[in-house]
């Protein structure tokens, strides 16, 4: 017999697993090392840090309200020295504009090998 209280719990845990879902999909906010567009190819690059498995599906991009927030989907876990990735994407994929100004929501550092450091 299903109480109460058992049902309860089981949307509680339903609730929490579709939020740790939700955020895992979300990503976490990615620090650049750099950022460009070309507005002739309509094309921006970024640069990210990588220690070897770093590729260009690895980041979401979400523009909400004028904010261009860049999120890594896939933790890159290679062991390889930080070095410094430069990914191409165009502007749709990006999901902005080229006539329409926008800032950026990512933080920005110099420095590769603090790049993932949080």
């Amino acid at each position: 017999m299903v109480t109460v209280k058992t049902m309860r719990t089981a949307f509680l845990v339903i609730g929490l697993l579709v939020l740790s879902t939700s955020a895992a999909l979300a990503g976490e906010v990615e620090v650049l090392l750099g950022i460009s567009t070309d507005f002739e190819k309509q094309e921006l690059t970024l640069q990210v840090a990588s220690s070897g498995c770093t590729a260009k599906g690895d980041f979401l991009f979400e523009y909400k309200d004028g904010v261009l927030t860049i999120s890594r989907t896939k933790k890159d876990e290679c062991k390889a020295m930080e070095s410094v990735v430069s990914l191409t994407y165009t502007l749709k994929e990006a999901g902005i504009e080229a006539n329409k100004p926008f800032q950026l929501g990512n933080k920005l550092i110099v420095n590769p090998m603090l790049a993932k450091v949080r």
